[in-house]
């Protein structure tokens, strides 16, 4: 019989829980990835929820190598240069055959905080290196993220010809769609472009993106769909997690902060506080041409810590991120959010299945 104290034990709410429920399973799907820029993990978390087993893993940072390490460990996980990582030596190194590579390239020269320059920007030429990738490998199928403003540089000119270059270079059949992770439960408004390629036109045929859960308007209701999350979901239950560590506020910084309602910004840093009761805004972090500050949180007068944002991106509390409090932001602000990247994940495996 349950104790009396566990009777009135708190109960986590529904979004904490389903983070919860966001583990590898014992029973894989009999697929296989490989991941490049894998960041913070959030696609290869999503894909190892939905049962692929994790091959390859691979960042240029190492600190970033070292959080996948910590959390999925197991498989082969190194710091590589994309530029100078040729697909044959990841073969050799794995030993067995691939079904799926991912990835985001760096979208910095992509994205509305960066500079976009696009194909201008040595980042942006990541992306060919991708797909060079892609061809020596010859995975079954591949994955394509980045942010939405890939498809307005140039008046979408680089978008366009992008697509036709992975076309050309890997011979896949491909489409893409923008995503929203409110869509799928996350209490965050966050647009990511996604494409996906096919080797096989069957498996091509059969994909179907994966259904949204959740509108993404506070609004309005739409049939069938559940309404957006709040963001104070996220902000529940956090202390003693890792990865939340408060930053300290001068006595000024406070009283401005103190003064910004929810929803609003400072005037001063141009720094958002999250309203508890909307889907947050997009989790950003910095670049060259500033922005990304972390936002102001929803009760209290300071920044949200690294626990927090991960919270807002549906990280589950086990998933540690390595490297100091710079690293980690980095870490979560560019990631997948692993319940967006898993419902792509799972129509990706229904379309290789067959069944």
């Amino acid at each position: 019989m349950k104790s009396s104290a566990a009777l009135v034990m708190k109960r986590r709410n529904d979004y904490l829980e389903e983070l919860d429920s966001l583990v590898i399973p014992k029973q894989g799907n009999g697929l296989g990835y490989v991941s490049v820029f894998c960041g913070g993990g959030g696609l290869d978390l999503g894909f190892s929820a939905a049962g692929f087993k994790p091959l390859f893993s691979s960042d240029v940072m190492p600190s970033f190598c070292e959080t996948i390490h910590r959390n999925l460990g197991k498989h082969i996980v190194e710091s590589h240069d994309i530029t100078i990582l040729p697909g044959k030596e990841v073969l050799e190194k794995i030993g067995v055959p691939v079904d799926v590579v991912i990835g985001g390239p760096p979208c910095q020269s992509f994205s509305i905080l960066g500079d976009r320059k696009s194909i201008g920007d040595p980042r942006g030429k990541l992306v060919y290196e991708y797909a060079r990738f892609i061809r020596e490998i010859k995975p079954k199928a591949f994955l394509f993220e980045n942010v939405p403003g890939i498809l307005t540089v140039n008046k979408g000119e680089d978008w366009g010809k992008l697509l036709a270059f992975f076309e050309n270079e890997t011979g896949y059949h491909i489409q893409w769609t923008k995503l929203n992770a409110a869509w799928f439960g996350v209490p965050q408004i966050r647009q990511r472009v996604v494409a996906v390629g096919f080797c096989d036109e069957d498996s091509f045929s059969r994909f179907m993106w994966p259904r949204r859960t959740h509108t993404d308007s506070y609004l309005k209701n739409e049939l069938g769909l559940q309404m957006p999350r709040e963001a104070s979901l996220a902000f529940e239950d956090v202390h003693c997690l890792p990865n939340h560590i408060l930053r300290a506020h001068g006595e000024r910084v406070t009283t401005r902060y103190s003064q910004v309602p929810p929803g609003g910004r400072d005037k001063k840093d141009h720094t958002d506080r999250v309203h508890p009761d909307h889907p947050s805004g997009t989790v950003l972090v910095g670049s060259g041409a500033g922005g990304g500050r972390p936002f102001i949180h929803p009760f209290e007068h300071r920044h949200i810590t690294v626990r927090e944002a991960a919270r807002l991106q549906s990280f589950p509390d086990w998933w540690v991120f390595a490297g100091g409090s710079t690293a980690a932001y980095r870490q979560v602000g560019n990631a997948v959010p692993p319940l967006m990247a898993k419902a792509v994940a799972n129509a990706i495996a229904k379309a290789l299945d067959g069944k």
